[in-house]
């Protein structure tokens, strides 16, 4: 049975930032710092965390800044730099608690996104980045046109929600979806213009420095994914060319492989990699 535990972290402007652990029974072989994904929370993830303790590897999850359990306005943020900076004081915060372990990154989605982010400029200490639905690449439903619009309504109203995500491409299990939509601490409403504008940005500034990652990297997608594009991870696939890239594209699977039918297979591949990494 793997130890929980909860805390808390003040963050560079007070923000107080909700985050917990999950630790195997035995001394762990290395730890993972999970990031969820937009509109979620770090609790979605217990059960990622059990097939991780169960192989003797330890968890921490922060709830991100206006997400979950954390303080903020909801899916909001100024800047990706707030993102960032809170990873940097996050993972401060993992290794003193476990220094000399291999540090594996686990992002999902908006969390895949954020991870490509921080490991872009801190990539010394890291073991390994896994990769779950991220965000990398900008819907082909947003034009140039509605892009240049998108962003000056971020710059002169960020707290205007001008869209949000369809709970029903999540996963193919009902129960899921269900669960989602009831969950308190879920936000399901509109997202706000000024983080769609941080990530938009992100994405578009990332292409240009794959090549600078030259880490294990484990990209994992759905082929049915329409909350975000199968076609960013596969970009990185291939412009990572110093990389050392594990890619598993799992057909017909929606957008949260960790909660789908199959997930038991798409957790023994997490599993597995992170084993060989480590190894």
């Amino acid at each position: 049975m793997a130890q929980h535990t909860e805390g808390t972290l003040t963050a560079f402007d007070g923000i107080t930032i909700f985050h917990q652990a999950w630790l195997p029974d035995s001394d762990p072989i290395a730890v993972v710092m999970l990031i969820h994904g937009l509109g979620e929370h770090s609790g979605r993830y217990a059960h990622v965390a059990d097939a991780l303790t169960d192989a003797g590897i330890a968890v921490h999850a922060l709830d991100h800044r206006g997400h979950g359990k954390s303080d903020g306005k909801r899916t909001f943020v100024k800047s990706y730099d707030e993102f960032m900076k809170d990873l940097v004081q996050f993972r401060a915060h993992v290794e003193a608690q476990h220094p000399g372990l291999p540090l594996i990154l686990l992002g999902h989605s908006m969390g895949g996104n954020l991870a490509v982010g921080h490991t872009l400029d801190h990539q010394a200490g890291i073991t390994g980045l896994a990769l779950s639905g991220a965000a990398l690449q900008v819907g082909s439903d947003l034009s140039p046109g509605k892009l240049k619009m998108f962003r000056l309504i971020a710059k002169v109203a960020p707290s205007f929600r001008p869209e949000g995500l369809s709970a029903k491409a999540i996963s193919r299990d009902p129960a899921v979806v269900s669960a989602y939509q009831n969950d308190p601490l879920v936000f399901t409403g509109k997202i706000s213009a000024g983080l769609g504008a941080a990530l938009i940005g992100a994405i578009e500034r990332f292409p240009a420095r794959y090549g600078e990652l030259t880490l294990p990297i484990l990209v994992m997608h759905g082929t049915d994914d329409q909350l975000a594009s199968v076609k960013g991870s596969r970009a990185l696939e291939a412009a990572a060319v110093n990389a050392d890239v594990n890619a598993h594209y799992y057909e017909g699977l929606y957008h949260e492989i960790f909660n789908e039918p199959e997930q038991d297979r798409v957790l023994a591949d997490l599993v597995s990699w992170i084993r060989s990494v480590v190894q």
